[in-house]
């Protein structure tokens, strides 16, 4: 029962300090799931963000359900679920009932000019977090950091520029897209 009221209490902390969205949850899921509590590697929490992506859904609840579902079973799955929506329906039923009082508050549109700089942070420690898991094959270095060899994986870089100018020019369909960089990432696998 303690694992069970855990995995719900995680997923609702992570929902309640998050704002912008489920790429915006990735660097605490990274945080919570690989670093603190160990549920992942770094390598099957790349892949369970991206098979979250690809399934139908939200990000943040793809994920919960997947890690409730490993740690504790449907039961788990369910309360992850929960939680990480929890804040969520509670803060949009509260907005909804102020919305005409608070639309013009000077200080709430102080605090959301606050937060927008601080999901695009976390968006952005989102894409450094993939890059590094798929195209370079050694952890990014800062300059406060000690210095690593730098390796890219020719075959990420690969699919990386392929999706971009395909993107750019003819934008398919997003499925389309996406089963084509597995399959090329499949091919260049056998390389």
């Amino acid at each position: 029962m303690k694992q069970l009221l855990n995995l719900y209490f995680l997923f609702f902390k992570i929902s309640l300090f998050t704002f912008g969205g489920g790429y915006a949850m990735v660097p605490l899921f990274q945080s919570e799931l690989v670093t603190k509590h160990q549920f992942l590697s770094l390598d099957a929490f790349a892949n369970m963000v991206a098979l979250a992506q690809m399934t139908p859904g939200p990000i943040g609840m793809n994920s919960a359900t997947y890690i409730g579902y490993d740690q504790a079973g449907v039961l788990g799955a369910f309360l992850a679920t929960l939680g990480v929506v929890t804040p969520s329906l509670v803060l949009t039923m509260a907005a909804a009932a102020g919305i005409n009082r608070w639309k013009n508050s000077p200080a709430l549109k102080a605090a959301l000019s606050g937060i927008r700089p601080a999901v695009l942070g976390l968006i952005a420690a989102a894409v450094i977090f993939f890059a590094e898991a798929s195209v370079f094959e050694t952890p990014l270095c800062f300059l406060w950091q000690k210095s690593q060899n730098f390796c890219l994986c020719w075959q990420g870089i690969v699919i990386f520029a392929a999706v971009i100018a395909v993107e750019l020019t003819i934008k398919p369909n997003l499925i389309i897209t996406v089963a084509g960089a597995g399959a090329l990432g499949w091919l260049l696998g056998l390389v």
